[in-house]
């Protein structure tokens, strides 16, 4: 009987994750020939814009006027005329786990310009006994900072917000994992430290809650009382380049070589941030799905529609009247993230995110790329991720989740971009 309690168990935990995964999911054709048809052409006539045929005019004119388009329709601008984000405290942590190769601090960083300014939680994990500057991994996780390091100190902080209840059980936390991968939750900072990155993790919802009766407020105090129409998805990517901020002044990491990653609904803010901000030095945006890497146009998985339903929040109110086949859709997106390397993760079995109107929407940003004398998206097959170009794509069996080989890529794929060393980061 008991692998019936496990069963329901699992089922429970998939419940409360609804909208990230669907049980029961087809498996998706490893073959591009199933992509939707492409967009419109990238470069070509836009609203009232001519074609683009150099990367001047794509900066002058198209980039800003997609910038624009984004922003009023999707996900709504950035916060602004906001102060500085400020680190009101920075407290090193004797992490167990990690004594032996890492040194772990936990940041206090104020957003905003309220008198008690709204703050997030930020965990920096650096390798001890680094020679040179550190490259740097900038990441959201799901559950705050206690979930995403197992047998956290008591003077790790919790989440400042309301978080799914699987978050605050501690015993589903492995039955999470079953279905959802072993890195759901927290990275493999081993891995990560060998290969000479470092890494500095925070909850967004800490500023902006992942729900719908809490965003309001956290919107109301980053935006003001006459906030624009905005979702949290853009205050969550606006945060990525808040803690870069602070990060970067860290004489220990080396700005230059600072990525951000992000996985399902934060993979679609990582995108977002690197639209609109290029100090990033790569991407990583693995199942981002309707609403980050996948067309809008395509038919398989989850709609806007269905998206819209379950969290309305994420999103500018004006995407939830996108047509089926709009003029701008998401390739424009990855493409302004260009020259910018940028690493598309999916699952075989999570149609849900539609992989092959991400691959579309790749397939469709590559002349963004081309504008800069970079190799754009070039792959003819699925599975495998060229790691060396600027645009790359992957898909490993498996569901909506983060798994051992899925860290393997992201891995590969900044080693190419950042030049870093298997035992320290060396300078590239």
């Amino acid at each position: 009987m008991r692998w019936l309690w496990v069963l329901g168990a699992v089922g429970a935990v998939c419940l409360g994750l609804t909208g990230c995964v669907t049980a029961m999911l087809p498996v998706v054709k490893l073959d591009p020939a199933f992509a939707p048809a492409a967009p419109p052409a990238l470069l070509g006539a836009f609203a009232d814009d001519l074609a683009i045929t150099t990367r001047a005019e794509w900066e002058a004119r198209r980039a800003p006027l997609l910038r624009a388009r984004f922003a009023a329709e999707v996900y709504g601008p950035y916060p602004t005329n906001v102060a500085p984000p400020r680190v009101l405290s920075r407290d090193p942590i004797a992490y167990e786990r990690l004594a032996d190769i890492a040194t772990v601090e936990q940041w206090s960083v104020a957003v905003g310009n309220e008198d008690t300014p709204p703050h997030f939680n930020m965990v920096l994990v650096l390798p001890r006994g680094a020679s040179t500057r550190t490259p740097l991994i900038i990441m959201q996780n799901f559950c705050g900072n206690r979930a995403a390091l197992p047998d956290a100190p008591a003077e790790i902080a919790g989440p400042l917000t309301e978080v799914l209840w699987v978050c605050d059980a501690n015993w589903a936390h492995p039955l999470i994992e079953m279905p959802f991968g072993r890195y759901i939750n927290a990275p493999p900072y081993a891995d990560i430290l060998a290969r000479g990155y470092g890494l500095a993790m925070f909850y967004a919802g800490d500023v902006v809650a992942d729900t719908v009766s809490g965003a309001p407020d956290g919107m109301r105090k980053l935006y003001g009382a006459d906030a624009p129409d905005a979702g949290a998805i853009a205050a969550w990517a606006w945060l990525y380049s808040q803690a870069y901020d602070v990060l970067a002044a860290d004489p220990r990491i080396d700005a230059a070589r600072i990525a951000i990653w992000g996985h399902s609904r934060n993979g679609k803010a990582a995108l977002y941030a690197g639209a609109l901000d290029h100090r990033f030095a790569a991407i990583i945006a693995h199942q981002s799905g309707r609403g980050g890497a996948a067309l809008s146009s395509g038919t398989e998985g989850e709609s806007i529609a269905k998206m819209i339903e379950a969290f309305p929040h994420w999103f500018a109110p004006a995407y939830a009247n996108a047509p089926s086949s709009p003029a701008m859709d998401q390739h424009q997106l990855l493409a302004l993230n260009a020259p910018t390397p940028v690493l598309l993760g999916n699952g075989a079995r999570d149609a849900w995110a539609d992989p092959h109107a991400a691959w579309a929407a790749a397939q469709a940003a590559s002349p963004a790329y081309g504008l800069y004398d970079v190799e754009g998206f070039s792959q003819t097959e699925m599975r495998n991720a060229n790691v060396n170009a600027n645009l790359a794509y992957f898909m490993r069996p498996g569901l909506h989740g983060v798994y051992e080989e899925d860290w393997r890529v992201f891995l590969d794929f900044l080693d190419a971009h950042l030049g870093a060393s298997r035992t320290q980061g060396a300078a590239r």
